[in-house]
C-alpha cells in the first residue's frame, strides 16, 4: 500500500495556483481548503481548469528563450550573463548561446567603463557624464516597490497622462535616496531641507550633467509635489503638509533660476518644435466641445433644477477653463481668487474687471464680459455655497467638493480634457501661443498683452486702470478670434436660461408642489402639452424633497429629534436618518465654549463677507459672500471696550460723529465698543469687518447680543452678530443697535437715526 501511494504523488502533475502563485500536487483540495474556501464548486471547477491551461501554456511556449531576446531585453552584458546562467540553473532552455569562452566573466567586467562583447553581443558602454554621477553617488534609488514611488507613478500616468514615466519617476528616486542616504522607508523630511536640496543640484553640476538634465531633475520634484498635495490621507496624516509643499516649491522656483541662466540658449520645455506647436484656437478647442453641456447646466440652474455632484463639479470645470484659455491666466491666479475678489468686482467698458493679488501671483487683473460675469455668478450663488462645509470657513471662489479652496486648477483642466476625449493642453501652452501672436503687433499693444497676461509685476502693473485691463482682455480676444463668439454665446446661454425657466414656472402653476402631493403622470404631462420626458418630473420631485427638508427641520429647532420622532411626522422621503443629520443646534447655547467663535473673535478670521464700495454717498459697507441661516453667528463688532461716560466724551470731541460707537449695558455695568479707533490695539493691521456693517432701524438683518468669552485666558465683553433671517448672497449686511433717538442710557443719540 506504501508503494502504492508513493507511485500515485510521483505520477502526479503539479500545477501552481493563479491566486497565491505556489505549486501544489492536488490544486483541487487547495481551493477548497485555502484560497477558494468560500467559493461554489462551480467557481473552484473553472479554477482549477485555468490553472491546468496556464501550466501547459508555459511548458509549451515560456520556458524556452533565445539568446538574441535577452540580448535586446538587457544590453549590459555583465547583467545578461548573469541572467543566462540563474535561467539556465532554474531549468530554462536557451537557444543560440555563444560559446562558454564568450560566457566567462573577468574582473575588469566590474568596470562599468569598460566594454567586452562578442559577435553577437551588441556594443554596451557608460558615458562619463554616468560614471561621475555614480561615483558621486548619485545613481543609488530606493526599491522600485516602494509605496510612494509607486504612488507617483500611477498619478503621473493617469492623472497627469505623462508619456514614458520611467526615467521621471528615476529622476525622483535617486533625489530621495541622496536625501535620505539610509533607510528602506522613505520619509518626507526632505521638505524641511533646504540646504541638501541647494547641494543635490550643485552636485548635478560639479559632475558636468547638462542644465536641461538639471532642470528635468527640478520639474520631476515639483511634479512630485503635486503627487503629495494630491493624497488626501497625507493631508489628513499632516496637517501643514500643503503648506510645506508650497513652500519647498518657492525655493525649487529660486534655485530654478540660477540653472536656467546657464541655458539661455536650450530650455527644457521644448517639448514641441516651432513648426508643431499649438495655436490658440487648439487650445481653446475644449471651451468649444463642453460648451453644448455647460448651457444645458446653466440652464437647469436657473430653472431651479438640483444638480448632481458630477455636474456641478463639470460646471466648474468650465468656469476655471474660461479663465485659464479664454483669459490665459495662469493655473495660481485661478487658484488664488477669493469671494472678496469677486464681490470688489467693476463694471468697466461692457466688462468687469476683478483683480486677484496675492502674493504667489503678483498683480493679475482680468476683463471679463457680461456672459461670463453670468456664468461665474451662477456658480457663485447656487454651486460655491453647497460645496463649502458646515463650518463655511473657506475664502477661495473655487471650492471643491470636499469644501477646500481648489489646489490644482491644473488638474481640473486634465480631467475636463479627459472627459471629452482631448488632447490635454495646459494654460503654458495657450499663453506661448498668444506671446506668438503679438509679436506682430506694435510694441505697445504687445506690451498691454504681455502685462495681461501678467508677464511683468511691480509698479507699472499695479498702475493700470480698469479701463486699461478691459482694452487689453479685447486686444487678446482679437488675437484669439473670440470676439466674435460673445453674442452667440449670449444668445444661446439666454436661449437655455428663458425656456428651462419658462416651461418649469408653467409645470409647477399646473401641477402645484406640495408637502403630500403626488407629482403628474406621464399622461397628465403630456395631455397638459409637456414633454413626455422625466425631467420636469425630477424637478417637481427635487422641490418637493427640499420643502420636506425644510418642514421637518422647522419643527425641532431646540433638540436633536430622534429618527423615531421623524418618521412619526413624514411616511415618505427624505429618510429620518437624513433630517437627524442635517439638524444643527442653535450656536447661540455654546458661544462661550465653541472653539471656532472663540478662534475668529481672536484672529479676526471671520469669511463669508467682504467690504464693498456702495459709492460717495453710502461709503463702504459689508456683503455676504456664503448664503448665511437665521441664527447663525456672522461676526463681532470688534474694538476696545471702555466705560460709556468715555465713549460720550469721545462723541463731543468729534463733535458727534463718532459712528463707529456701540453702547451696551452689561449687568450693572455701562460699556461701549470703541470701532472708531483705528487700528485697534489687538489687530494693528487689519480693518476688522464688524465695524463697516451698517445700522439700521427699518430694515436690519443683524442682531447684536453680549456674551463674555475667555481669550487669552481672562475674561472680555463681546458683541457679536448674528442673523435675523436667512441672508443670500451678496446681500447687505444691516444691524439694529436698539438706539433710535434716545438710547437706553438716557443719551441724545439723534446721530445714530438713519
Amino acid at each position: 500500500m506504501p508503494e502504492l501511494t508513493e507511485k500515485r504523488s510521483a505520477d502526479r502533475h503539479i500545477v501552481h495556483c493563479l491566486r497565491c502563485y505556489k505549486p501544489h500536487d492536488n490544486l483541487s483540495v487547495h481551493l477548497a481548503r485555502v484560497c477558494m474556501k468560500t467559493s461554489t464548486s462551480e467557481e473552484r471547477v473553472e479554477e482549477l481548469q485555468k490553472a491546468k491551461a496556464s501550466s501547459k501554456e508555459w511548458t509549451r511556449n515560456n520556458r524556452t528563450w533565445t539568446y538574441g531576446q535577452l540580448c535586446e531585453l538587457l544590453p549590459h552584458r555583465r547583467s545578461r550573463i548573469t541572467l543566462v546562467k540563474e535561467l539556465l540553473q532554474r531549468g530554462f532552455f536557451i537557444l543560440n548561446l555563444p560559446q562558454e569562452s564568450e560566457m566567462v566573466l573577468e574582473p575588469e567586467d566590474d568596470d562599468a567603463a569598460t566594454t567586452v562583447t562578442s559577435s553577437r553581443d551588441p556594443p554596451t558602454t557608460l558615458s562619463s557624464e554616468r560614471i561621475k554621477m555614480r561615483e558621486a553617488g548619485l545613481h543609488r534609488r530606493f526599491p522600485v516597490k516602494t509605496k510612494f514611488l509607486v504612488g507617483f507613478k500611477e498619478f503621473l500616468t493617469k492623472t497627469l497622462k505623462v508619456p514614458n514615466v520611467q526615467q521621471e519617476v528615476d529622476s525622483v528616486s535617486r533625489f530621495l535616496r541622496y536625501m535620505q542616504p539610509t533607510g528602506s522607508k522613505l520619509s518626507l523630511d526632505f521638505l524641511s531641507k533646504s540646504t541638501e536640496t541647494r547641494d543635490f543640484l550643485t552636485t548635478l553640476r560639479r559632475v558636468d550633467v547638462r542644465s536641461a538634465s538639471i532642470l528635468s531633475y527640478v520639474k520631476s520634484i515639483k511634479r512630485f509635489l503635486e503627487y503629495l498635495m494630491a493624497r488626501r490621507d497625507l493631508r489628513r496624516k499632516i496637517p501643514q503638509l500643503r503648506k510645506k509643499c508650497r513652500r519647498y516649491a518657492v525655493m525649487l522656483r529660486t534655485l530654478r533660476k540660477t540653472v536656467s541662466k546657464t541655458n539661455e540658449e536650450n530650455t527644457c520645455d521644448s517639448r514641441r518644435c516651432a513648426e508643431d506647436a499649438p495655436g490658440i484656437k487648439d487650445c481653446q478647442q475644449i471651451l468649444q466641445v463642453a460648451k453644448p453641456d455647460f448651457l444645458r447646466l446653466h440652464g437647469d440652474l436657473v430653472g431651479g433644477k438640483a444638480l448632481s455632484n458630477t455636474d456641478m463639479m463639470l460646471y466648474r470645470y468650465y468656469c476655471e477653463a474660461l479663465l485659464v484659455y479664454r483669459h490665459m491666466q495662469r493655473p495660481g491666479a485661478v487658484e488664488g481668487l477669493t469671494d472678496a475678489d469677486w464681490v470688489e468686482r467693476v463694471s468697466q467698458g461692457g466688462r468687469v474687471v476683478i483683480g486677484v493679488r496675492r502674493e504667489k501671483t503678483a498683480s493679475v487683473q482680468i476683463a471679463l464680459t457680461k456672459e461670463e460675469e453670468a456664468c461665474l455668478q451662477l456658480y457663485f450663488r447656487q454651486i460655491r455655497p453647497k460645496n463649502i462645509g458646515l463650518e463655511k470657513f473657506c475664502r477661495g471662489f473655487f471650492v471643491s467638493s470636499s469644501s477646500d479652496t481648489v489646489h490644482s486648477v491644473s488638474q481640473d483642466m486634465n480631467r475636463l480634457h479627459e472627459i471629452y476625449k482631448l488632447a490635454p493642453f495646459t494654460s503654458q501652452d495657450v499663453r506661448r501661443a498668444a506671446g506668438k501672436a503679438a509679436q506682430k503687433l506694435p510694441a505697445p499693444q504687445q506690451e498691454a498683452v504681455n502685462r495681461y497676461l501678467a508677464h511683468s509685476a511691480g509698479a507699472a502693473q499695479r498702475d493700470r486702470t480698469p479701463q486699461d485691463v478691459v482694452d487689453a482682455a479685447e486686444l487678446l480676444d482679437s488675437l484669439a478670434g473670440t470676439s466674435s463668439d460673445d453674442s452667440s454665446f449670449l444668445a444661446e446661454l439666454g436661449t437655455a436660461v428663458s425656456s428651462s425657466r419658462k416651461d418649469f414656472c408653467a409645470f409647477v402653476t399646473r401641477f402645484p408642489v406640495s408637502l403630500e402631493g403626488q407629482p403628474p403622470t406621464k399622461r397628465q404631462r403630456v395631455d397638459s402639452g409637456f414633454p413626455q420626458d422625466r425631467v420636469f418630473y425630477d424637478k417637481w420631485r427635487a422641490t418637493q424633497y427640499a420643502q420636506r427638508e425644510e418642514y421637518l427641520l422647522s419643527r425641532f429647532t431646540h433638540r436633536k429629534p430622534s429618527a423615531a420622532k421623524v418618521a412619526r411626522l413624514i411616511a415618505h422621503h427624505p429618510k429620518p436618518e437624513e433630517i437627524e443629520r442635517l439638524w444643527r443646534p442653535p450656536p447661540s447655547g455654546t458661544v462661550e465654549t465653541n472653539e471656532v467663535i472663540l478662534k475668529c473673535v481672536s484672529e479676526q478670521t471671520w469669511t463669508g463677507l467682504a467690504i464693498k464700495d456702495f459709492g460717495a454717498e453710502e461709503g463702504l459697507g459689508v456683503v455676504a459672500t456664503r448664503p448665511i441661516s437665521k441664527g447663525d453667528i456672522v461676526c463681532d463688532y470688534h474694538g476696545k471696550v471702555i466705560p460709556a461716560a468715555e465713549g460720550m466724551a469721545m462723541i463731543q470731541d468729534l463733535h458727534g460723529r463718532a459712528r463707529n460707537l456701540f453702547f451696551f449695558r452689561a449687568g450693572r455695568r455701562d460699556l461701549c465698543v470703541d470701532a472708531h479707533t483705528v487700528p485697534c490695539e489687538c489687530h494693528p493691521d487689519t480693518d476688522t469687518v464688524g465695524r463697516r456693517i451698517k445700522r439700521s432701524s427699518t430694515r436690519p438683518n443683524l442682531e447684536p447680543f453680549h456674551c463674555v468669552l475667555k481669550l487669552n485666558g481672562a475674561d472680555r465683553d463681546v458683541i457679536l452678530l448674528t442673523a435675523l433671517q436667512d441672508i443670500s448672497v451678496d446681500t447687505q449686511l444691516q444691524f439694529y443697535s436698539g438706539v433710535v433717538r434716545r438710547s437706553f442710557l438716557g443719551l441724545e443719540l439723534d446721530w445714530l437715526d438713519e
